[in-house]
């Protein structure tokens, strides 16, 4: 008992330390990183003036909520009782609860921000899926509406007993991804989540669609499921979806904690700092897989715990479908899985060696010892958990065999245009063993800098990065990391989860306990041969902790998520060594599971300290920085919210936000050019992600000779004709102020000599919406970027790439093509000067 106050102590001044610790370089961290600048922001201004009073709303209606409670309770009492209220009125009170607190701030806000038409419609769909899956999975789909009546019991009980509050903190994190989701397209979303319709769908699903970057190619199993979501107006009923993800992640998460423990305080307190990790939050801003696939990794996690474990490993197996780094992390929670199984049968076989062992004269005291002391009661009721698992394994098989299918395919699709199953992933190993890469992708896209170093250096890195990460994401190499940081919580969380990890190691440790204490007198109710039986059977207080019986989960549950926790964190520490650019997305697994481990463990008593830690000291701090740190930070930059329409039609019209931009930027003509068909492939030296809103088949430059872009196709003009031919290339969109940049002087000397080999036709010179002469061609230079930009659209003359592809020489121009080619030559030189 000493001994674990001691602990208790020493992990609650070591938790206030690192707290400390973390809001002081929270502080240089919001200061340094620009967050300061962007807070003080008038559009972030005014959405922090708008959570004010989403915040009031709040308190005043908790206020509300505790008056009548206090008013429910008996005079001189001080329990809430029951029996004096009827379940008709407390119902009443909790869906009160629910739609005040709840529905009514998040519907209000979805409709001022115009995310109420797309929330319903993502939601609807979200349903059918999970009523799809429910399916799958149990046979019975309708089951989804007594789980959700169970849950609602669930939440009736909290609301009861007072436990259900902490809740209403996480709401805000929630509605402030809601109102600020469509002013946050990002660079990735933009390149292939929210453009599904254009560059995936219309000519093909197992078409490349002349995209060469890496991201094309990726698992495409997201956008085949949100595929009706595709052809709604806006991309805001994507979007949404990522919302509800992020809602039903909360979700998994909870049901995992209320597995490992039934103390509610913990429960809802594990699930509102879920919500405070930012990296997880602004994830929801993104069509990128990372929250899906994480849903699938959790809920397998659940799964395992709960007894399904062939479903558990297929739906690992259908996360490849979604993000190709699942094929690491995926793969690493299997494999702790499939080690944990072993370990499981390991201890079977040598409990039912130990039972043989047992003599008749001995049964029934062993009898009376489980009665008293709960030993081999987990253990038998763990055992008989595997026996029925085994004798209904077959209802497993229709999700196994979808998952089977769904990811063949998806993986099918990345060999077919790649010659890879899986992109940037494992590329070494696959091609060592027979695998080629088809042209023209270059899938070495990953960086790993880490041989560049010195011993003593990458220590320096790993360190450094290691700080950064925790504390402190400010530097080149943290640029990604900032944008989606685990936030100020995650250093005190860590921590706890190694103590956690440390103290299941040592109670897992033979002997540890199993001495009886000096001088200690037998008590009464001391057995014969107890000492001597457990000597016997090796009853150490290892096994002891393996065997005994409460209310907790047994050690069979924390071993594999306390292996795959540290499994997880070796491979995501080894990431910093190796990655050249590390991303804040990369960890939210490592994180959620650390999470997870923080709260799973121990009663109330022993976290008292930790607990009573944060809600006195820490919470508001805590809580203050996650918010600050989310409302100052996005993956797309952007900071704000939608602008608030009293009249609005429900949804965000992105397509006329972006005309509107194209009519203040002046390219209205060579806009509706391009935007005339869907199917239109155009290659845009324009800066990135702006150009991936025209309504067509776009790429950059950049994909091209960027990361995961094939650098050696600007190594000469045949190299690049042929790309032109291989991606069936239409029209190529010049903006003077991306090639003014002397970074693209290489960009500059092919698009001369494209035109010199009479490549382009039907020039459009756009200014201001209108359409130039041709001899109306200025330099950027001459307005010194203070009048109107001049743009470029250029025609491809298809039947003219024809001769390189098959290797022979250009034909003769005709004289009218000649004259073409000379005015279009003249163009480009006095345009690129």
């Amino acid at each position: 008992m000493a001994e674990g106050r001691r602990g208790s102590i020493v992990k609650t001044i070591a938790g206030g330390g690192i707290g400390l610790l973390s809001l002081y370089f929270f502080l240089l961290f919001f200061r340094d990183s620009g967050n300061l600048e962007r807070f003080l922001e008038e559009k972030t201004q005014v959405a922090f003036r708008e959570m004010l009073w989403l915040f009031a709303y709040l308190f005043l209606c908790l206020m509300g909520f505790f008056l009548k409670r206090k008013m429910q309770n008996a005079p001189g009492k001080g329990v809430f009782l029951r029996r004096e209220a009827s379940g008709e009125a407390i119902n009443r009170a909790f869906f009160s609860f629910l739609f005040l607190l709840f529905i009514l701030p998040t519907l209000v806000f979805a409709y001022l921000h115009r995310m109420l038409l797309p929330m319903l419609v993502s939601g609807l769909w979200f349903f059918v899926l999970a009523l799809l899956f429910r399916f799958i999975t149990t046979g019975r789909p309708m089951q989804i509406f007594k789980d959700f009546k169970q849950f609602l019991a669930f939440l009736d009980k909290d609301f009861q007993e007072g436990t259900l509050y902490p809740l209403v903190f996480a709401l805000p994190f929630f509605i402030l991804q809601m109102n600020r989701s469509n002013v946050a397209l990002d660079y990735d979303s933009l390149r292939y989540g929210l453009r599904s319709a254009y560059v995936l769908f219309p000519e093909g699903f197992f078409s490349a669609h002349g995209q060469i970057n890496s991201v094309y190619s990726y698992p495409k199993g997201l956008e085949l499921l949100t595929y009706p979501l595709n052809y709604l107006p806006g991309y805001g009923f994507l979007l949404s979806f990522s919302l509800w993800t992020y809602l039903a992640l909360a979700l998994v998460f909870g049901l995992l904690l209320f597995h490992f423990q039934k103390n509610r305080t913990k429960l809802y307190l594990g699930i509102l700092c879920f919500f405070l990790l930012s990296s997880v939050g602004n994830m929801s801003l993104t069509m990128k897989t990372d929250l899906f696939t994480l849903l699938l990794q959790l809920s397998a996690l659940y799964f395992f715990l709960k007894g399904k474990r062939l479903q558990s490993c297929f739906l690992l197996f259908f996360s490849y479908s979604f993000k190709p780094t699942a094929v690491v992390f995926s793969t690493l929670l299997g494999i702790v899985f499939l080690l944990t199984m072993l370990l499981e049968c390991f201890a079977k076989r040598s409990i039912k060696t130990n039972s043989h062992v047992n003599t008749d004269r001995n049964t029934n005291t062993n009898a009376s010892i489980n009665a008293k002391t709960g030993i081999n009661s987990n253990i038998n009721t763990n055992y008989n958990r595997i026996q029925a698992k085994g004798e209904k394994w077959t209802s497993e098989l229709p999700f196994v065999l979808f998952s089977i299918v769904y990811t063949g395919l998806i993986t099918f699709r990345t060999f077919w245009i790649t010659g890879l199953p899986f992109s940037t992933t494992f590329t070494g190993i696959f091609k060592a063993i027979g695998f080629h890469v088809n042209w023209p992708f270059n899938l070495d896209a990953h960086v790993d800098y880490s041989g560049e170093l010195s011993f003593s250096e990458s220590a320096f890195s790993f360190f450094r990065r290691l700080f950064s990460f925790l504390f402190y994401p400010v530097g080149e190499d943290m640029e990604h990391v900032a944008i989606a940081w685990s936030g100020v919580l995650f250093p005190l969380i860590l921590l706890f989860a190694l103590w956690q990890c440390f103290s299941l190691g040592r109670k897992c440790l033979p002997g540890k306990n199993s001495l009886p204490r000096r001088n200690s007198l037998p008590r009464r109710n001391s057995l014969p041969g107890r000492n001597s039986l457990l000597g016997r059977n090796s009853f150490s207080g290892r096994e002891a902790f393996l065997r005994r019986g409460s209310r907790e989960a047994s050690i069979w549950d924390y071993l594999p998520l306390a292996l795959s926790f540290l499994v997880i964190m070796v491979f995501s520490l080894l990431s910093f060594v190796m990655l050249w650019q590390i991303d804040g997305n990369y960890y939210i697994l490592w994180e959620s599971l650390a999470l997870l481990l923080c709260f799973s463990g121990g009663n109330l008593q022993e976290k008292r300290g930790i607990i009573l830690l944060l809600k006195a000291f820490f919470f508001f701090p805590f809580y203050l920085a996650a918010f600050l740190s989310t409302i100052t930070t996005s993956w797309a930059g952007a900071v704000g919210f939608t602008p608030i329409d009293l009249a609005n039609k429900g949804y965000y019209d992105h397509a006329l936000v972006e005309l509107e931009n194209q009519g203040e930027k002046g390219s209205l003509p060579a806009f509706s050019e391009m935007a005339k068909n869907p199917r239109h492939h155009v290659l845009a030296f324009a800066e990135t992600p702006e150009c991936y809103r025209i309504p067509c088949n776009v790429q950059s430059i950049t994909d091209v000779e960027g990361s995961g872009g094939s650098p050696g196709l600007y190594d000469s003009p045949l190299y690049f004709a042929w790309f032109l031919k291989w991606s069936d290339t239409d029209y190529v969109y010049l903006e003077q102020s991306f090639l003014h940049d002397e970074r693209e002087e290489r960009a500059r000397e092919m698009l001369l000599q494209m035109a010199e080999e009479g490549i382009f036709q039907s020039p459009m010179l756009v200014e201001k919406n209108e359409i130039l002469p041709l001899d109306k061609a200025k330099a950027f230079s001459e307005s010194n970027g203070e009048g109107a930009e001049q743009l470029l659209l250029l025609q491809i003359r298809k039947e003219r790439l024809e001769y390189p592809w098959e290797e022979k020489p250009y034909p003769e121009l005709s004289p009218e093509e000649q004259m073409e080619k000379d005015r279009i030559l003249q163009l480009l030189s006095e345009y690129l000067q």
